[in-house]
């Protein structure tokens, strides 16, 4: 019979839990193999962690230069990470690209490509492709880079513009409830406020709330033990006695602690990643917590403080962060700032002298003033975002004499 991911695995379940989300999924990993073409056979080759050092492991590679390749495995992970880690890394993929898409299938598996359909139940793309000769492991699931970027080219098209639909509509809730718009009426409103306003005057919410409903359901269960993840050596081919000595060695070894805060009763099963940001961002805003977008990269982000609100911690280039980068943008800005400052103050000074000492050549004075009150509003305009101090500066520079 030929083995179905899907009716192994074929949902996201999420707990959620003091301001952390517990997420238990499907996903891909690459690992290196070697190819037999004679046989049509895959070795799957040592990790690096078996090896003392890089210089080794690179040799060791170098061993198979001539029939190695990358292969995709099926695996199922766990990860405990604060609350709207999921959300944010959502809103911020570019689904218009196609590396960015496979990128994603990758990290999120078989939910990522919304394989459940309501009428026909779950089915699995990758299925087709998952047959593989494996000479040394007969217990994971694997798939070549071909199959699995032949399977992602088919399903790109018509998922993007799912995947783009609802990002925009996370997206509008977001800069609503967070009045990324600096919209008058709302400044006075707290999230959840902004939220029950937004719900009632927005049918789209209505609509995408029934839409993504259809795709989670309540699961009563427990997951007691912190750092503990039996999905690490649990193998969906082997057999029910084979998996329990396995976990109950590993746990009698490891001495795992229990702990209340994961002894949870309900959780969210979620059959696509869409649903379970939904979920994610609903206990963001019930939890009043704020999202702000970037300065420098443009992406959105929850600041680890009241202080850090307008740059993330994410890295952008050269290895620093765009809080680092933000700090370096900022004191360049004073600097520029105070540059164009001390030339505005010596230029308006001049005009100044220059129509009180001539007293009976009145387009002096009318000069000053007329120059005095562009100058000003030039300043208005920088305090809005219309213009900067480089253009305040280009402008004092070309009008200093003309006046």
């Amino acid at each position: 019979m030929k083995f179905d991911i899907v009716s192994t695995i074929y949902y996201m379940k999420l707990h959620i839990a003091n301001d952390r989300e517990i997420f238990t999924r499907d996903s891909f990993s690459t690992v290196n193999a070697s190819y037999d073409k004679i046989n049509n056979a895959y070795t799957i080759l040592k990790e690096r962690n078996g090896f003392k050092t890089k210089k080794e492991y690179n040799k060791y590679l170098s061993t198979y230069s001539s029939s190695i390749c990358k292969l995709y495995k099926s695996d199922f992970v766990s990860e405990a990470n604060e609350l709207g880690t999921l959300l944010l890394k959502f809103v911020n993929y570019d689904f218009t690209d196609f590396n960015c898409f496979v990128e994603f299938v990758r990290e999120y598996g078989i939910p990522g490509i919304d394989f459940y359909d309501v009428n026909k139940g779950p089915s699995n793309p990758f299925n087709k492709y998952i047959n593989l000769n494996i000479t040394n492991d007969k217990k994971n699931i694997f798939l070549t880079e071909n199959d699995f970027i032949v399977v992602c080219k088919k399903i790109f098209e018509k998922r993007k513009k799912i995947l783009i639909k609802y990002q925009s509509e996370f997206k509008k809730l977001i800069n609503f409830t967070n009045n990324l718009s600096n919209l008058d009426y709302l400044s006075d409103f707290s999230i959840a406020d902004r939220f029950y306003i937004y719900k009632y005057a927005n049918d789209d919410y209505m609509d995408m709330s029934l839409e993504l409903s259809i795709f989670i359901t309540l699961l009563y269960d427990i997951e007691p033990l912190k750092d503990f993840n039996p999905h690490l050596f649990y193998h969906v081919k082997s057999s029910f006695e084979e998996n329990a000595k396995t976990i109950a060695e590993k746990l009698k070894s490891s001495h795992p602690k229990y702990d209340n805060d994961l002894f949870l009763s309900f959780c969210f099963n979620c059959h696509t990643i869409e649903s379970a940001c939904f979920i994610t961002l609903l206990e963001l805003i019930k939890n009043d917590t704020p999202i702000y977008v970037c300065k420098n990269c443009g992406k959105y982000f929850i600041p680890s403080s009241k202080k850090n609100t307008l740059y993330c911690d994410n890295i952008y280039e050269h290895n620093k962060t765009c809080q680092e980068i933000g700090a370096m943008i900022t004191y360049n800005e004073k600097l520029k700032k105070d540059e164009v400052n001390a030339l505005y103050r010596k230029t308006l000074s001049a005009k100044k002298m220059l129509a009180n000492r001539n007293p009976d050549i009145p387009i002096y004075l009318e000069k000053y003033e007329k120059w005095k009150k562009e100058a000003n509003k030039f300043k208005d305009d920088i305090k809005q975002g219309l213009k900067t101090q480089e253009d305040f500066k280009n402008w004092i520079e070309e009008t200093r004499k003309k006046y």
